[in-house]
């Protein structure tokens, strides 16, 4: 392991902060001083980017986007378990687990996953905690590994609803590494009965303004991540169905949008039915 994979990640701190930014449940508990410099640093060199056209949106207002699209998949899913992969500094979790009642997975790279759980002990009331016992959890896994379709349907193995979630993940993948995952996840889907995966993915298609917004997503990435950038993008949403089919899942579709601005990213929410 590098030693850029045994530290907590610049884009797990910047969306721990946004999401703090937006008042979302839980949010504080997460938000680092690092964040707040990362989002103001971006702010004040990058995001005039976002003038470049009309529509085109903010990095907050972009990860707000993504981030409520994927809570209206479990909205819409209603599930009884959840398995989020990179879940890195996200409420979501908590939230779903202390208001919801679901019992909720957080995967992460190990030194991750303990880094969360150190947050949460350090500061999470107590009341809270209590309200998650037994439903939160954090595990170090890689996605990667040959044997993580197997770990993962073992999370899964009897739940009647099962959600996989993966936020900001897929992008910094490498093609073939992206078809690893999405193979994983439909092989475990499969073996506990079905369910459904839901991630954000880019297309090429949608016009100028969405191709603008793609680029400087892209740019913006590169620079709070210093270097580490978001890989290339799929051509068209017919090639990202067939990217889903070929990984062995009966449907994807991307979530509705027809917010005020452009999204250079949509949420895609793909199917495994059972027998």
């Amino acid at each position: 392991m590098s030693a850029r994979d045994q530290k907590i990640g610049p884009t797990a701190h910047y969306t721990a902060f946004v999401w703090h930014r937006l008042g979302m449940p839980y949010a504080e508990h997460f938000a680092t001083r690092r964040g707040r410099v990362l989002f103001w640093s971006f702010r004040l060199a990058g995001e005039w980017v976002a003038t470049l056209l009309p529509r085109h949106p903010t990095m907050e207002q972009y990860l707000e986007i993504r981030h409520r699209t994927l809570e209206q998949v479990l909205r819409d899913a209603k599930p009884d378990r959840v398995v989020e992969l990179g879940a890195g500094l996200s409420r979501r979790g908590l939230t779903w687990a202390a208001d919801h009642g679901v019992d909720y997975t957080e995967l992460d790279l190990p030194h991750m996953a303990e880094a969360k759980r150190n947050a949460i002990e350090a500061r999470l009331p107590e009341r809270i905690r209590r309200r998650v016992q037994g439903r939160l959890r954090q595990i170090g896994l890689d996605v990667l590994a040959e044997d993580f379709s197997s770990e993962l349907s073992a999370l899964l193995q009897g739940a009647r609803r099962p959600v996989v979630l993966a936020e900001g993940l897929l992008g910094y993948f490498p093609m073939h590494e992206r078809r690893v995952v999405v193979s994983h996840v439909c092989r475990a889907l499969s073996a506990v009965g079905g369910g459904t995966f839901a991630c954000d993915l880019r297309a090429r298609e949608g016009g100028t303004a969405v191709a603008v917004g793609a680029t400087a997503l892209r740019g913006a990435v590169w620079l709070v991540t210093r270097g580490r950038g978001l890989r290339p993008d799929f051509a068209t949403h017919d090639e990202i169905r067939e990217f889903f089919a070929d990984a062995g899942f009966d449907s994807a579709e991307p979530m509705p949008y027809d917010g005020a601005v452009h999204a250079p990213v949509r949420i895609w929410r793909c199917e495994v039915r059972g027998a």
